[in-house]
């Protein structure tokens, strides 16, 4: 038992030193396939709510992700895209709760990416994604979201980071609407 344990220990430690390497020495694109959908909130009911979410990032070029520290990561991605991804998934949350989307509604809320890290511990890596919210109003907020796995042999390193990365924006989504100062900015100018 004490054996299998060990070699176990030992496939694992094997698997951390091959993603440490492979991603210091190679650049990866984070760009998720799917947001992953908001579990919670399923009985907030926004069907009094009409509103247009827009995407406010506005440089297309390529963002390398910093690290904790500041210091440049192997990871890249495009904030513009990545936003638009964010704002998809959010319309496409509030519309499950009955929110009307409507392109000359009196609320827009803007969403941007200000901010993206990647955070790598001993056993973890982290991708942490921090959201400005924007409204019509003159209201605007900070959220932030942030998805984490243990190192494993088992999947890709780009389908590591897309996929935290699609996690991350989801729990960035979740911060936003278990946030009862966002909800009232909805109800504020959104109503019908």
């Amino acid at each position: 038992m004490k054996r299998i344990h060990a070699a176990a220990k030992g496939l694992a430690v094997a698997a951390l030193i091959c993603i440490t390497a492979m991603l210091a020495g190679c650049s990866y694109t984070v760009m998720p396939k799917n947001i992953p959908s908001v579990k919670d909130y399923e009985a907030l009911s926004l069907k009094d709510v009409s509103l247009i979410v827009t995407n406010a990032e506005q440089g297309a070029s390529e963002y390398v992700i910093p690290t904790e520290t500041g210091s440049k990561s192997a990871l890249r991605t495009n904030r513009q895209a990545q936003s638009k991804l964010l704002v998809e998934a959010l319309s496409g949350e509030l519309a499950k709760r009955g929110a009307q989307l409507r392109s000359r509604a009196a609320l827009t809320l803007s969403l941007a990416l200000p901010e993206i890290t990647f955070i790598q511990t001993k056993d973890l890596f982290q991708i942490k994604v921090k959201a400005l919210v924007s409204s019509s109003t003159g209201w605007s907020k900070n959220y932030e979201g942030m998805a984490e796995t243990g190192r494993s042999g088992s999947e890709s390193v780009n389908a590591m980071v897309n996929r935290l990365g699609g996690r991350a924006l989801a729990e960035t989504i979740k911060a936003m609407l278990g946030d009862a100062e966002f909800l009232e900015q909805l109800n504020k100018k959104g109503s019908k």
